[in-house]
């Protein structure tokens, strides 16, 4: 974890520094991957010593660690607005809507997915933090599935919730395959469409 989060106050240039550090992760990991990440190209991507970053980040490691944890936390905070919604269709289609907002789904940003995901099962620290926060969403989204089953019937909410992000994942990777371009809008479209099929019922109001 990055040093300087260690501490209670962070001071407003540190954060700016460190905002323009993950800012270059996010980059250079998205042209290099994790392993051709180094403390070298991300110093001359953010425009700082690699002094600067031993002193906020210590390592590679907890460089990547507050890149993941701060990706994870803005993808959080983004679907927790979609589950405030009282009712749960609209509950479904915001966490469908915030899968494919450009903030969180993008190419650099989906590269960086990506390659995390490579990464967890070969570092322990990087699935600890994956494994949790997935399994936050995917509450999030099993929680909406059995509230609509529970007001209005239809299939198992544990199915339910496993197709639509099995869907979603799926439209990621052709996202971010270069071989399968697709862009952000047809993806949301065709997650829409899958959806009408698991909700015939529902078709009509999305």
């Amino acid at each position: 974890m990055a040093q300087q989060a260690q501490s209670q106050k962070v001071s407003p240039t540190s954060s700016r520094t460190q905002a323009r550090v993950i800012e270059a992760v996010v980059e250079v990991v998205s042209r290099h991957g994790i392993s051709g990440t180094t403390l070298a190209n991300v110093s001359a991507a953010a425009g700082v010593s690699q002094g600067v970053l031993v002193f906020h980040f210590k390592n590679k490691e907890g460089l990547m660690t507050e890149t993941l944890s701060r990706m994870l936390q803005e993808y959080k905070q983004a679907w927790q607005q979609a589950v405030s919604a009282p009712d749960p269709l609209d509950r479904i289609l915001g966490l469908i809507r915030v899968d494919f907002c450009p903030e969180i789904c993008n190419q650099t940003k989906l590269a960086l997915w990506f390659s995390f995901w490579g990464e967890a099962r070969a570092q322990q620290l990087y699935n600890a933090i994956c494994v949790q926060a997935e399994i936050e969403r995917n509450d999030a989204m099993l929680d909406s599935c059995r509230d609509l089953v529970a007001a209005s019937g239809g299939a198992d909410p544990a199915l339910l919730t496993q197709s639509i992000d099995a869907f979603t994942d799926g439209l990621w990777l052709q996202m971010h395959m270069q071989g399968h371009p697709l862009t952000r809008e047809e993806a949301l479209a065709a997650a829409f469409a899958h959806l009408r099929l698991l909700l015939p019922h529902h078709a009509a109001q999305f």
